[in-house]
């Protein structure tokens, strides 16, 4: 069975993909400001390589690039809600990495109908796409605790997950920007009533 590439294999602060995607929508995008930022979080040159071309890869190389560039005044306008700035970053994450993408829908897909997943679920069903190997376990290391910091779900126990039934955001431009994040993956041009049904848009 030919498994999808997963991509992805660390997690990368918020914060610093916040300051990457102001400095895009000013036109001032800068690796070297951004390398500093990285320096605070990870040692090794090689660790620190792979961030910036993640960082890279997310903000500046996003599918979502044009959207972002054709809605710059919206989108600087609703960042200054955490959690709209939140769920932004994650829609560029998602659009750009398959396996985030992944990993949101099973936990959107399971939390729609029980109140905890355990890891092991979400690890079992991402296996099934990518294998059940190190880089799997990696990768959900990688994007779990991005999700869990953008406030989309908790962590009540180790290894155990869940809504967070505060997270909720004001802006349009934020749940146009989730929608297009799903829309890339299928080839979408327009959305159907019972398409967002998925459970994807659980988290909206």
């Amino acid at each position: 069975m030919n498994h999808k590439k997963i991509k992805i294999n660390q997690r990368i602060p918020l914060e610093v993909l916040s300051s990457a995607l102001v400095s895009f929508i000013e036109g001032d995008f800068n690796e070297e400001y951004i390398l500093q930022q990285l320096r605070l979080e990870f040692k090794g040159v090689n660790r620190l390589k792979k961030s910036v071309e993640i960082v890279n890869y997310i903000i500046q190389k996003s599918p979502l690039s044009d959207f972002i560039s054709n809605n710059k005044a919206l989108i600087k306008q609703a960042i200054k809600k955490k959690n709209d700035r939140s769920l932004i970053i994650i829609s560029l994450l998602n659009s750009s990495y398959s396996f985030a993408f992944d990993a949101l829908q099973f936990f959107g897909k399971y939390l729609s109908v029980q109140e905890v997943v355990n890891r092991e679920t979400i690890k079992k069903s991402l296996s099934g796409i990518y294998g059940g190997n190190r880089s799997t376990e990696i990768a959900i290391d990688s994007v779990v605790p991005m999700f869990i910091e953008a406030g989309l779900i908790q962590r009540p126990e180790k290894a155990l997950y869940q809504l967070n039934p505060d997270f909720a955001v004001v802006s349009p431009i934020t749940r146009a920007i989730y929608l297009e994040s799903f829309k890339i993956w299928f080839g979408y041009d327009e959305m159907q009533e019972y398409q967002l049904r998925d459970p994807y848009f659980i988290f909206i």
